[in-house]
């Protein structure tokens, strides 16, 4: 993962796309969370550390999932989790 040291936010890249590419990002994404507060306000890990909460959808596909995915949908966000086997 790069990222520019003085906006965190704007530079994400991964060296080479991969067929896992999407967990990759879902975890450097709720990392992020955890440090940036605009995001967290957005999504969090839950205490237990084994599942994530979104708690603004908004927030979350405006500011959080543009700068790792290109999805502009929550639905699309989601069926792709589902294909990934994560669950509710």
């Amino acid at each position: 993962m790069n990222v520019n040291q003085t906006n965190p936010i704007c530079t994400f890249t991964t060296p080479r796309r991969t067929k896992s590419e999407f967990p990759i990002k879902v975890y450097a994404m709720l990392e992020l969370a955890d440090k940036i507060f605009e995001f967290a306000q957005a999504v969090t890990w839950l205490p237990h550390g084994r599942a994530f909460q979104i708690h603004d959808k908004v927030k979350f596909m405006n500011k959080v999932v543009p700068v790792f995915f290109n999805q502009t949908k929550i639905r699309s966000f989601n069926r792709q989790l589902y294909m990934w086997g994560f669950r509710r």
